[in-house]
């Protein structure tokens, strides 16, 4: 591996309806026989929080429980199972069902400066706290172009969208941070 302490993949299980869990742990094998040392899983809306019975909505969405067996298994391969989740933009799904509009921005993207997000967020790192042992966390906050041009600038008028994106990834990092999560993010 040289010089790097992790060496990896990410599995996208977001698209259409969920991997099955025998799938995963075939996927794991495979990797694992690679050389591979974790997986990064990439769920939009395609795992279970409590208090949220829309994510995966007719998609399937794996429940805490398949979380941990796929994440024993992983461990005992050899590979660390590491949640990559959306915490800004990129949430399509979600985002067309009604009970989600009030903290979504616009297009695919949540609303920046608002309680009812937060605490949407906070509930997400609750629930990946409660099922995954990895501490290290992709947040995403990719493919937000339009972030502060939907319901934010109707509420609040137009601000630099800079300064709100700064904004938002510290008040996400904070919310890791309170459970113990390390983030990195993609680079768009």
């Amino acid at each position: 591996m040289g010089n790097f302490e992790r060496f990896g993949v990410m599995l996208d299980v977001s698209r259409n309806a969920v991997m099955k869990v025998s799938e995963l742990k075939k996927f794991i094998d495979y990797i694992s026989k690679m050389g591979y040392n974790c997986l990064e899983l990439y769920a939009e809306d395609t795992y279970q929080i409590d208090g949220e019975p829309y994510l995966g909505y007719l998609r399937g969405a794996y429940t805490k429980d398949e979380l941990k067996e796929v994440h024993a298994y992983a461990k005992d391969k050899g590979i660390e199972l590491i949640p990559c989740i959306q915490t800004l933009a990129h949430i399509t799904n979600m985002c067309k069902i009604p009970h989600y509009w009030d903290i979504i921005d616009c297009d695919d993207i949540l609303l920046i400066g608002n309680e009812k997000t937060y605490a949407f967020i906070e509930n997400m790192f609750k629930s990946i706290a409660e099922t995954f042992t990895s501490r290290e966390i992709n947040i995403g906050m990719d493919e937000a172009d339009k972030v502060g041009l939907g319901q934010y600038l109707h509420q609040n008028g137009y601000q630099d969208r800079t300064e709100l994106l700064l904004k938002h990834l510290n008040k996400v990092a904070e919310i890791a941070e309170k459970y113990g999560f390390h983030c990195h993010m993609w680079s768009d």
